[in-house]
């Protein structure tokens, strides 16, 4: 196998012969440079739609609701914990960062979608006096309230 592969130039259809093990370096610097640029217009994403979460949906006094679980560390994430309208949960040792106190699930959806967009695998978890528990267990209770 070659240690050099070609390149179509678009512009006058020319290939280009790179000596790739002589240049993998710079392929392997321009690779970290990019992802490293990818995660942090990430967390400027992320820093920006928790700033701007309406007050309505910041505290609820209701007993009853859902919130968005972005993260969950044994031990303290500073990132997270600068974030603003983060409240962390500590549950078995466990910290959770969550976002949010929405009425509806509808509302709660639509609110993770857009932190999906710079935080992968962001979650809903209902809240009933201060305890998690299940969605469907919180959507049964809904589904009664609004009858």
């Amino acid at each position: 196998m070659s240690h050099y592969f070609n390149l179509l130039e678009i512009k006058s259809n020319r290939k280009i012969n790179i000596n790739w093990k002589k240049y993998s370096f710079l392929f392997f610097f321009l690779y970290l440079f990019t992802n490293e640029i990818s995660a942090q217009n990430d967390k400027s994403h992320l820093m920006v739609i928790t700033s701007i979460l309406p007050k309505k949906y910041i505290k609820t006094k209701q007993n009853l609701f859902f919130t968005i679980q972005i993260g969950a560390f044994k031990n303290n994430n500073v990132f997270f914990s600068d974030l603003e309208n983060i409240v962390i949960y500590k549950e078995d040792g466990i910290n959770k960062y969550r976002i949010g106190e929405f009425l509806s699930y509808q509302e709660a959806e639509e609110y993770k979608k857009m932190i999906n967009s710079s935080c992968k695998g962001a979650f809903i978890v209902a809240i009933k006096n201060g305890k998690k528990i299940t969605l469907k267990a919180a959507l049964k209770e809904f589904s009664k309230v609004m009858k």
